[in-house]
């Protein structure tokens, strides 16, 4: 009973600091995400201590994120995906190959770290949030501007990314080149399988869909796409992809349909409220104290996510074609780090590929760099 009536006082505690937080920040002009991120890190360890363990909210905001990629599928057609593919697999691997390149040649060169370590952390570098980027640009309607489109592709190669430096991971920690050859093998395999039950089911679903838009009922419409994202993110997760690809995936198919519009917008409100909970977590995970005994170390990976990063985006962007504005806002959308980056460091700290000494400067300046980005991404968008 007592438990029971302490999750209550932490749960109402959580709320109203979510409540506050996010009150200033609209009153401030300044994105709701923010004030999650400071909610999580006043009830976290590094504040309050309320929660000491954010695994629950972890999952909870996953959820959220499934629901983020599916809603982004159902802006997307498989037409529109096909004319995005030289972005998606052209800039997108530019970008993740010259910053992740780059920053593995300077841990090399100018630090100690071991070169499986040193490539993990150049590829938490080169990840930026899609749950961040989706959620402020969907806000601000810019998903169909040139910057949105040019980062969305970046957004869905660096996912796909993901899942090959876990891989990597995986291998390197020890799972043995045979269990590799068989996680791939297994990975190709889902793979079909997903996109062959995604094509097979696409006239059902939409068909269903179209259904449930013609009731009118706002719980049927929640409990559909609720229930078609969380079973493609597990036929993905199973298929060793990421279950928020899944998601899109699922929703890509919707969207071809009439429903699209109807879905989309009764799912909105309680997927912006576990995606504020996912942000949540993320802030309990980080220990501003300590910023002080290691500013130096946090300030040069801010200068190379915010800054370099930056440039890099920019110039590449510009090879490929686009406006000068146009990949000068690109830059600045995808100049920061991203729920992979900090996914990719705590499982090489995990592990015992990575010193918990450099992991947690990197991991603050990923934190933070998620903090401000939640600002200039709205102003870049």
């Amino acid at each position: 009973m007592h438990a029971d009536q302490g999750l209550l006082e932490a749960a109402a505690l959580l709320a109203m600091m979510a409540f506050c937080h996010v009150a200033i920040c609209a009153r401030l002009g300044i994105p709701a995400l923010v004030g999650f991120l400071l909610s999580g890190i006043v009830i976290g360890p590094s504040g309050l201590g309320l929660i000491t363990e954010g695994a629950t909210l972890t999952v909870i905001g996953e959820v959220g994120v499934i629901l983020l990629l599916f809603a982004l599928g159902l802006e997307f057609s498989l037409d529109k995906l096909v004319s995005l593919r030289r972005l998606i697999f052209g800039l997108g691997l530019v970008q993740v190959l010259v910053v992740g390149g780059l920053v593995t040649v300077g841990l090399l060169v100018f630090t100690e770290i071991a070169p499986a370590a040193a490539v993990l952390i150049a590829g938490a570098v080169a990840m930026s949030s899609t749950a961040l980027c989706l959620k402020v640009l969907a806000g601000g309607d810019a998903l169909g501007t040139p910057q949105g489109r040019v980062a969305i592709a970046v957004l869905l190669f660096q996912d796909l990314a993901a899942v090959g430096f876990l891989a990597f991971h995986d291998v390197i920690a020890g799972a043995g080149a045979v269990e590799s050859a068989h996680d791939v093998l297994k990975m190709v395999a889902g793979m079909g399988v997903l996109v062959g039950a995604l094509f097979i089911t696409r006239s059902m679903l939409q068909r269903l869909a179209g259904w449930v838009a013609t009731q009118g009922a706002a719980e049927l419409a929640q409990l559909l796409a609720l229930t078609v994202a969380l079973l493609a993110a597990i036929i993905a997760q199973v298929a060793g992809l990421s279950p928020a690809l899944g998601a899109f995936a699922a929703g890509m198919m919707i969207a071809e349909g009439d429903a699209r519009q109807f879905v989309e917008r009764e799912i909105r409100p309680f997927r912006d409220l576990f995606v504020g909970v996912f942000f949540i977590g993320i802030g309990t995970q980080l220990h501003i104290g300590a910023v002080w005994s290691t500013w130096p170390t946090v300030l040069a990976w801010l200068f190379v996510l915010m800054v370099v990063k930056l440039a890099l985006v920019v110039a590449l962007t510009r090879m490929f074609g686009e406006q000068l504005e146009t990949a000068l806002r690109a830059g600045a959308i995808l100049a920061h780090g991203g729920e992979f980056s900090l996914m990719l460091i705590s499982v090489t700290t995990a592990s015992g590929l990575l010193q918990s000494k450099v992991a947690e400067p990197l991991f603050l300046a990923l934190g933070l760099s998620m903090l401000i980005g939640a600002v200039v991404v709205r102003r870049a968008a």
